[in-house]
């Protein structure tokens, strides 16, 4: 079994060297305090002393990336002077009867840990090993009649002290949540800072001594002590992976996180249970290789679902061995898909920058420069910055950034958002290398758009369709289409819209733009996108089948009119179905929407009723049945809504999935009227193309009652109306 004297000793730098790129001033939470500060110096400091108030448990699951390094470099033990977060209640309590001190203690050390059951025992067998070992001698403050409130970590190596103080606090909502302030003194920067550190430890030394007349300092009862170590002994010493572990836990992480060895700088690695050359996803192994032999720019056209981010990834870390530094910057449209690339970054053995949570220009600037500087000095060999495409565009990024000494790589998602005069007019050419990920790179209706990206990344280097990805990366599915009737008020309002129209066809057989016009056709296609006999239909599916079998199911409305979602959502809650809406209010909440998630994964939540979340890059696998209320008539859009719906997930047994499309044509109408009215032809056009894309594919194509039927229906329709 292993011991603290077989454990293997990491070899530190000095805690000078350790902390010299460090700031003077932290603000939190926009600053990398843990990369910056705390973990280089507990990985180099031979003594470490705490003063802190408002002290949890949970808090080691913040400090725990490096604490293990120190526990192998010293034999100090780690001193502690902490304090409770006390209600008034709390000192009423303490102030009558000392001996509630215990109950008090354990709720420290064991109720406050968090409640994901693998996190708060990894938490608690930390604590224990450390008490059973003497490496921690946990003291608690209690001032009378005030608050015991300083924030000081007192870190010492042979030759060097630091103190780092502030109105930080010993909790996850001081060290993570809280807007707080810390100040780092180093004793080789000048007297002040020498004094202040001197200053410090003489009060931790008289507090630690009971010399403090203030404050009354008690030890660790030693009951609790003991309760923690009956329950949750363990003779093996926390090491880095375990306690990594905690952190990754605390932080909603993916298990398969690349351990990270101290002695060794930051950088990417390809995670080993990745098989991206062989089996289902060997196509990234191909993807890559295209890349490189491209010249390392290129555009990878791949389905969506099929793995385009761990393609890139890999493509990065690949790179990194041939860099000379390297600085990443991956850019997305929404905020969703910027939370997820950050989570698979992870998965890589580095911390991603996220800028679009740093603040404004001053923050994202000082993010660049703390990444520049940790590449320049060794630190890391790779960084990733991940940012909005509107940060991307913008001149003060581009300038902080091109100044940086190291090789750039640029990994742009849904690339083809970037075809905009804001990028293309001023595209960021100091990038050395550069990576397009789309499902759908050509920009429809926008050929200059199209060649200007082309130009910026590189042609397509590889393509991978949806058609090779169904029965390997994506699943197989079944295909029904619903036609759905305007009933006869929507029947007069779009005769009516249609009459107006006509009166304006002159400008649209000239090309001629006009934001009246416009406006009546949007308005016209809304009469077709929120048809009420769509919410008729979708009761009459979700009665036909076992309410039981509706788990995992998605209910897709549309985003140009509220309405229709409050419709669906009193549909079934007058059935009593368990549902959650999903929109861009709950997903803003990454927290909430990651309960959500999880309540549907487990089948608490039935279903999810959302409009816009498919296109805005949410990650739901779990999806096995849907319902299309919303059309568009944007390729790109339902060719992304499709592969999303196929993700993979054996998480819930997920074999294919159920697509019910609720289909509303133009209503038929004179001849005459027809060939003036590019506009519904173009629609019926628009649904026949997407129908069509959605059938071929599908298992039940060919079936009697299969979506083949629908296809030719439309067909008929749009020849009927005459080309458009």
């Amino acid at each position: 079994m292993p011991t603290e004297e077989s454990a293997p000793i990491h070899r530190p730098e000095k805690l000078r060297d350790a902390l010299s790129h460090a700031d003077p001033l932290y603000v939190l939470p926009k600053d990398p305090l843990f990369a910056d500060v705390l973990v280089p110096a507990l990985r180099s400091s031979t003594s470490l002393a705490i003063m802190m108030g408002y002290f949890s448990s949970s808090s080691f699951a913040e400090i725990a990336p490096g604490l293990a390094t120190f526990l192998h470099n010293t034999r100090a033990p780690l001193q502690m002077v902490v304090s409770p977060f006390l209600t008034d209640a709390d000192f009423d309590t303490l102030t009558r009867d000392e001996a509630q001190l215990g109950l008090l203690a354990k709720r420290i050390l064991v109720d406050d840990v968090p409640t994901e059951q693998d996190l708060s025992r990894h938490t608690l067998e930390c604590l224990a090993w450390l008490i059973v070992q003497r490496r921690l001698v946990l003291k608690i403050a209690v001032m009378r009649g005030a608050l015991f409130h300083p924030k000081v970590w007192l870190f010492q190596d042979a030759e060097s002290s630091v103190a780092l103080h502030g109105s930080t606090n010993l909790t996850k909502s001081g060290l993570v949540l809280n807007r707080e302030q810390l100040t780092l003194s180093r004793d080789w920067s000048g007297p002040e800072s020498t004094y202040v550190i001197d200053r410090l430890r003489a009060e931790f030394d008289d507090l630690w001594s009971g010399g403090d007349d203030d404050c009354r300092v008690l030890d660790l009862p030693e009951a609790v002590a003991k309760s923690v170590v009956e329950t949750y002994r363990t003779d093996q010493m926390p090491n880095e992976t375990r306690l990594q572990a905690i952190w990754d836990k605390a932080h909603g992480l993916p298990p398969h996180t690349a351990p990270r060895d101290p002695s060794q700088p930051a950088a990417l690695t390809i995670p080993p249970h990745l098989s991206y050359e062989s089996g289902d996803f060997a196509h990234q192994g191909e993807a890559v290789r295209a890349w490189e032999a491209a010249g390392r720019r290129g555009i990878l056209e791949m389905a969506t679902g099929s793995g385009k981010t761990i393609a890139a990834m890999i493509c990065a870390a690949r790179l990194q061995d041939d860099a000379n530094g390297l600085i990443v910057v991956v850019s997305a449209p929404y905020r969703p898909l910027i939370e997820q690339w950050c989570d698979e970054i992870r998965q890589f053995g580095v911390d991603p920058v996220n800028l679009t949570a740093v603040g404004g220009p001053r923050a994202r600037s000082r993010e660049i420069g703390h990444a520049g500087r940790r590449v320049r000095s060794g630190v890391s060999r790779a960084e990733v910055l991940v940012v909005s495409n509107d940060t991307l565009c913008t001149d003060e990024f581009n300038r902080r950034l091109a100044t940086l000494p190291a090789d750039k790589l640029l990994v742009a998602d849904e690339c083809h958002n970037l075809g905009a005069d804001s990028f293309t007019a001023n595209p960021p050419e100091y990038f050395d290398y550069r990576i397009g990920l789309s499902a759908t790179p050509e920009r429809q209706y926008d050929d200059a758009g199209t060649e200007a990206l082309r130009s910026f990344f590189g042609e397509t280097c590889f393509t991978f369709t949806l058609e090779q990805a169904i029965g390997h990366c994506l699943t197989p599915y079944d295909y029904h289409v619903h036609f759905i009737e305007l009933t006869a008020t929507e029947m007069e309002e779009w005769n009516d819209l249609t009459r107006q129209i006509g009166t304006q066809a002159w400008r649209l057989e000239a090309g001629q733009d006009s934001a009246y016009l416009d406006n009546l056709l949007r308005r016209r296609r809304l009469v077709l996108e929120t048809a009420s006999r769509k919410i008729d239909a979708l009761a009459s599916l979700v009665d036909a089948r076992n309410h039981r079998d509706l788990r995992h199911t998605l209910i897709y409305a549309t985003d140009k009119d509220p309405q229709q979602l409050d419709a669906v959502n009193s549909l079934l809650s007058a059935r009593r179905l368990l549902f959650h809406q999903l929109t861009q209010e709950e997903t803003a909440n990454r927290s909430r929407t990651n309960r959500i998630l999880s309540s549907f994964q487990e089948g608490v939540i039935q279903i999810l009723t959302a409009k816009r979340v498919l296109d805005e890059g949410v990650n739901i696998p779990q999806i096995r049945l849907a319902y299309l209320l919303a059309s568009t008539t944007v390729r790109r859009q339902w060719i992304q809504r499709r592969g999303r719906l196929l993700r993979t997930c054996r998480e819930i047994g997920k074999t294919h999935a159920d697509i019910h499309d609720l289909v509303v044509v133009p209503p038929s109408a004179p001849v005459a009227d027809q060939q003036l009215d590019r506009d519904a032809r173009r629609l019926v056009r628009s649904e026949l193309d997407r129908v069509w894309e959605f059938a071929r594919l599908s298992r039940n194509g060919p079936s009697p009652d299969g979506p083949y039927r629908a296809v030719e229906h439309l067909q008929k329709l749009a020849n009927d109306m005459g080309s458009a």
